[in-house]
């Protein structure tokens, strides 16, 4: 019995990569802790992948607004981001491909950032518009294959209540007001992870519109074959049923 072979297979490139570097930044952040003078209660990822309010003339201020979805506060956010971004981006990078879900991952990314900078005394931190984009990219890609997935429906509840649980826990004494600005990053969470599939759904909404039905080509006649000079043809006078060929 021949031995299967298993091929090592790099399937979401772009995903992955993305996740490598949002695990590097914070064992980065870790290993240059006490090394480095950074401000009073500030850290790589609080100086270099936070967006808050911008100063045009800054130009790190620029690199903030795509950098901050890299930016982690801890080990558990970190490994179930990671978690959630490699199972949700295999299916949208099969679906989109890998320069379109780049293009996504930026926009986003770019749209929440500006959206922070123009609310003041607000900060972003972490992947969530990523997610929230790779959540509807798997939506869309059911719904251009024609059907309504459940589970992502599920899933697109589940983690934005995941993210509200975690942000109102600590404020449930406060006032109805105080629990509502403070779930502001989440909606602009969600807006820049509506901003960055539109282009992706765009996609899938023309390669699954119905093409036009072409005509069948019609079948080229083969041409006949010449006669050679020593043959004739005979035909019979009965019923013009039969053609016989004699050979001369």
């Amino acid at each position: 019995m021949a031995k299967k072979r298993y091929t090592f297979t790099f399937d979401a490139p772009v995903s992955i990569l993305l996740v490598l570097a949002y695990i590097a930044v914070y064992a980065l952040n870790i290993s240059l802790q006490g090394r480095m003078s950074f401000p009073e209660g500030h850290s790589l990822i609080q100086q270099f992948f936070t967006c808050t309010s911008m100063n045009l003339k800054a130009p790190l201020d620029y690199l903030r607004l795509f950098c901050h979805v890299l930016g982690s506060q801890g080990w558990e956010p970190l490994l179930f981001n990671a978690l959630l971004m490699l199972l949700l981006g295999r299916n949208a990078e099969k679906s989109c491909g890998h320069l379109t879900l780049a293009v996504t991952f930026f926009l986003s990314a770019l749209v929440s950032g500006v959206l922070v900078c123009l609310i003041p005394n607000l900060t972003a931190q972490g992947p969530d518009p990523i997610i929230f984009m790779l959540l509807l990219l798997n939506f869309f890609a059911c719904l251009a294959s024609g059907s309504i997935s459940f589970s992502w429906i599920l899933s697109f509840l589940i983690f934005t209540a995941i993210r509200l649980y975690t942000i109102i826990q600590p404020l449930a004494p406060a006032s109805f007001s105080i629990m509502l600005n403070s779930c502001i990053p989440i909606f602009i969470s969600l807006a820049g992870g509506i901003a960055g599939s539109l282009p992706a759904f765009l996609m899938l909404s023309k390669d699954s519109s119905p093409a036009k039905t072409k005509a069948p080509a019609r079948k080229k006649e083969k041409p006949a074959k010449p006669r050679r000079k020593n043959e004739a043809t005979v035909v019979a006078d009965m019923d013009d049923s039969f053609t016989d060929t004699l050979e001369i």
